[in-house]
């Protein structure tokens, strides 16, 4: 009998202390998984392209419960119309990312609650050195002026994973099979 609707995770120390988890589904089949290192040190450099422009960080900064996200600054005044949408400036290029990681342009939910403006999500590649404008699309509707040094959206940093991908023949039995949108409530 299963122990998991979708399979057992079993999570083990190799004789150097290393983390390794080995997930078994519902049929049987052995998936090995890499554990990430939260120890790594991830390095993130900009260059500075506007004079008014902060270096992005996070608020909470307490070592293994802070804050995920990391605040871009609006450098301009901006209007963003009602039911439109602007690119607001921050005035950052990015200059270094330490290899085998990505972030991704992400949502502070005060202005989504507050003011209903949300930013296009975007995933920033490692590779990128472009400029980090940000799209804010504003779902209310009334124009909405940001005035310089607003924070309009946050960087959540990932780490990168490329998959082996391949055809196959046919899909794999598991126990969800084809149950699709709210097959599990």
């Amino acid at each position: 009998m299963d122990r998991s609707y979708w399979g057992n995770l079993s999570i083990t120390l190799d004789e150097d202390g290393e983390e390794s988890m080995t997930f078994v589904d519902s049929s049987s089949t052995v998936t090995n998984i890499k554990t990430i290192d939260m120890s790594k040190q991830v390095d993130v450099k900009f260059v500075k392209t506007h004079d008014d422009a902060i270096l992005p960080e996070a608020n909470n900064t307490s070592e293994g419960t802070g804050d995920s996200g990391y605040d871009l600054t609006a450098v301009e005044v901006v209007d963003i119309p009602a039911k439109g949408s602007a690119v607001v400036p921050v005035g950052l290029k990015l200059g270094y990312l330490t290899p085998g990681f990505w972030f991704r342009i992400e949502p502070r939910s005060g202005l989504g609650f507050k003011h209903s403006l949300q930013p296009h999500l975007g995933v920033i590649d490692n590779g990128y050195r472009g400029d980090l404008g940000v799209k804010l699309y504003n779902f209310s509707d009334t124009k909405i002026t940001l005035s310089k040094g607003t924070k309009i959206a946050q960087m959540v940093f990932y780490e990168l994973l490329q998959p082996k991908v391949e055809w196959t023949e046919e899909a794999d039995e598991t126990a969800r099979g084809e149950k699709g949108f709210g097959s599990s409530d």
